[in-house]
């Protein structure tokens, strides 16, 4: 066996949300594809690359590509425009950020800015970049070409970014030398029209082909997905001008409708069914959350035993679980009457007391659980980070009441038949779909009555140690193992856990508006919708 690696998303859970959900949702933007330029910029230094009689092979275009983006992202740490104010996840920035901070007379085109052989358009942009239909991908035969080949679009965002920055010093005099230091004012007079920022500006030769681009490009069923995302967000922009928000907002506003700055939003009803995937979507972030939570624990636990030393008794596992299932600790914590439940309770009472504190039966509880309920998802997940190093009786309970609030949500029957729901299905090929949970839960709950510790067994059992070792084993060679099963016993390995969401793609998206000119940074507080932004949202699509 191989020594073990730190690895990540040891449950499987996070590749449901970023290789089936997510890109659902949002075909052709993800979490590393955060600026629009980027495909004008890409696609030019290919397209210049064509117009050249130079070698047609990876090899050549790759001695041809890296100095050229090595001037831009040094220009992208230079430019002072005033639309670069929070412009980040510039490509090569580690290396550049530092060179251009010590206003060299000149930069060499020549500097080993980053390690991959075709930059960031190999590393992050190509593979949306073809999933657009800017480019016809290259390679070794069957496919067509020797090498990627800008498609009909793609040539036309490549003379519409050219037109951009043709008057510019270093295109005329610098761009075909790449082996002459460039002088800095020539870098910034370049950046000052080449800018990921610049495409904010109404006269970008390249906005509105991108924006056609995001809007019509590629598979047609992926375009209407991507434009139906883009409109929820441009609601939620709307909706939420005067407050900044963030990722973490984000995600309280598509659970809740609230979040803890006092931003609200209802979605229209054009946008609605789009909000109940993105809805469905959180609401397994949270879940995931929780599943994943137990494992830390467990892992930690083993730790602490010395289970790295000796293998420990499953059985000993279930033990102290059993011992942790009190609930008066949390209830304490969170400012709410202790309900008086341990392990031996049913599994029934811990749901009656959750809908009790908001005053709901069962088909009403989706409703009535928001932002201002006692107990929610976003407070448990608070509480567990803080409480994540140091108590268990805390966390654990936490963590199973986050699971038993995912079941009430969603764990009737009817709603399982709404056109939404295809969302919670996925992961069901043996990664935990949401569906899978809520329906084996009420499979056992109509079955027989279970315990609060009934039920944390048959997570620990199958939806934990069950998973891990699946899941590990799927990634060999490589070792993620944190533990691996002797008989009715574990082994443990010591090695570091994360806990944590996924990225939601919320700063690529809102980027993307933001750059595109249809609406303001939500990042910050004043983020209007431009008129571009307010007739995709009133019309659902733009000529």
């Amino acid at each position: 066996m191989y020594p073990g690696k730190v690895g990540r998303d040891h449950l499987g859970l996070g590749s449901v949300s970023s290789d089936q959900i997510l890109p659902t949702l949002s075909p052709g933007i993800n979490v590393l594809t955060i600026h629009p330029r980027y495909f004008s910029f890409y696609v030019f230094l290919l397209d210049e690359y064509w117009r050249r009689d130079l070698p047609r092979s990876t090899a050549a275009f790759s001695r041809f590509y890296r100095p050229r983006e090595c001037i831009f992202s040094i220009g992208a740490n230079l430019c002072d425009q005033p639309e670069h104010d929070r412009v980040t996840t510039i490509v090569g920035t580690q290396k550049t950020e530092g060179i251009a901070r010590q206003t060299l007379p000149t930069y060499d085109p020549g500097f080993n800015y980053i390690k991959s052989e075709l930059g960031g358009y190999g590393l992050y942009y190509r593979s949306v970049m073809a999933e657009l239909g800017v480019i016809y991908p290259g390679g070794p035969k069957p496919l067509p070409y020797p090498l990627d080949v800008p498609s009909e679009r793609g040539k036309t965002l490549a003379a519409a970014f050219r037109r951009a920055i043709q008057s510019t010093r270093y295109y005329r005099d610098y761009f075909d030398h790449p082996d002459q230091p460039v002088p800095r004012e020539v870098v910034q007079e370049y950046i000052h029209a080449a800018c990921l920022c610049q495409l904010q500006c109404e006269d970008a030769p390249d906005r509105k082909l991108l924006l056609d681009t995001f809007l019509h490009g590629g598979d047609a069923q992926a375009a209407a997905a991507r434009r139906e995302t883009l409109c929820l967000f441009l609601d939620l922009a709307a909706q939420t001008d005067g407050s900044a928000v963030s990722q973490d907002a984000f995600r309280q506003l598509l659970l809740f409708g609230a979040e803890m700055g006092g931003a609200t939003y209802t979605p229209q009803e054009s946008v609605a069914l789009t909000y109940r995937r993105w809805r469905l979507y959180q609401a397994r972030e949270y879940y995931a959350f929780a599943l994943n939570g137990l494992w830390w624990h467990l892992c930690d636990w083993g730790i602490a035993e010395q289970g790295d030393i000796r293998p420990l008794p499953i059985e000993a596992l279930h033990e102290h679980i059993r011992l942790l299932l009190n609930f008066d600790s949390l209830a304490q914590q969170l400012g709410v009457a202790e309900p008086g439940l341990g392990p031996n309770a049913s599994f029934a009472r811990l749901l009656s007391w959750l809908r009790s504190t908001v005053g709901a039966n069962e088909a009403g509880f989706d409703a009535l659980c928001r932002l201002d309920a006692p107990i929610h998802e976003h407070r448990l997940y608070a509480l567990a980070h803080d409480e994540v190093s140091n108590d268990p009786q805390i966390f654990v309970p936490a963590m199973l009441a986050l699971l038993a609030l995912t079941y009430l949500r969603f764990g009737m029957p009817p709603r399982w038949l709404e056109p939404d729901w295809p969302i919670a299905q996925m992961g069901a090929d043996g990664r935990l779909s949401l569906d899978g949970f809520v329906k084996s839960l009420h499979h056992r709950l109509t079955r027989q009555a279970l315990t609060i510790a009934d039920v944390a067994r048959w997570l620990y059992d199958e939806y934990i140690i069950q998973q891990h070792l699946m899941i590990a084993t799927s990634k060999l060679p490589e070792n993620t193992f944190r533990f691996q099963r002797e008989g009715q016993r574990l082994r443990f390995v010591n090695l570091y856990n994360s806990l944590q969401f996924n990225d939601s793609r919320f700063e690529a998206l809102s980027t993307t508006l933001h750059e595109l000119g249809l609406c303001g940074d939500l990042q910050l507080a004043g983020h209007s919708l431009t008129a571009d932004g307010a007739q995709l949202l009133s019309t659902g699509d733009l000529p």
